[in-house]
Parts: C-alpha cells; sequence; structure tokens
C-alpha cells in the first residue's frame, strides 16, 4: 500500500523533471562554429537556462563534455513557450561561424565574439 509520504515524494519528483525538462530545449547547429578560439563540430546542442542564477549552458548532446557556461543577463523576450536562438558571424567565406550570442527566452549572453573589430560578412540565427 503506498504511504502518503511516497506519493508525496514521487509528485515532488515529476515537477521537478517537468520544471528542469521545461528549461532546455535542443538546437541543431548545421556548421562548424567557433566560440573562444576553439572550434565545435556541427550537431545538435542542448541549451539550459538556470534562471535563478541567471546560467545558460550549451553542451554537444552526443558529447556534453564540450560544453560551454555563460552568465546571461537580460534580453529580448521572444514570447512563451520561450525560444532558443544562437546568433552567429560570418568573417568571410571559408572561416567558421563565430558565436555571437545564446539567447533562451528573456535571457540573454553579452557578445561572445572575442574579436569584434573583425568585419562581420553575414548573420545568421539557428533555432526558435
Amino acid at each position: 500500500m503506498l504511504s502518503l509520504r511516497t506519493l508525496v515524494l514521487s509528485s515532488a519528483a515529476l515537477c521537478s523533471t517537468a520544471a528542469f525538462a521545461a528549461n532546455q530545449a535542443r538546437v541543431d547547429v548545421p556548421f562548424n562554429f567557433v566560440v573562444k578560439n576553439h572550434t565545435y563540430q556541427a550537431g545538435t546542442y542542448r541549451v539550459e537556462i538556470e534562471p535563478q542564477r541567471s546560467l545558460v549552458t550549451l553542451s554537444k548532446v552526443t558529447d556534453p563534455v564540450e560544453s560551454l557556461m555563460w552568465i546571461a543577463g537580460p534580453g529580448d523576450s521572444n514570447g512563451y513557450p520561450p525560444k532558443v536562438r544562437l546568433t552567429f558571424d560570418s568573417l568571410g567565406e571559408g572561416e567558421d561561424m563565430v558565436l555571437r550570442k545564446v539567447q533562451y527566452g528573456a535571457f540573454a549572453t553579452p557578445n561572445l565574439d572575442a574579436h569584434p573589430k573583425h568585419k562581420v560578412t553575414a548573420t545568421r540565427i539557428v533555432g526558435e
């Protein structure tokens, strides 16, 4: 027979799992890209937000060891459910795209481009 305690703990676990799932999304990045002079391969990435700590994490689904974390500030709210957008800049033909910004709902990273003096030839947004 189930006890009240078991029911309460099970409900709490289900609620926390649902809340965790609501704070993450997957994005397919169809090209290689650069962040902090390190090249990341094209593939599916998980974007997670921790609103209480204002943290955004980007990690490759097939290799979560390769993950990045930033402090995010307020960004433009992009509706509900919160949408994820990765903004990339191209610095020229034959160059890898450079990750400039990660936005998750109302949270966004600052400019991540380590070399903002370079001339941007194109911008591409992945997600939504």
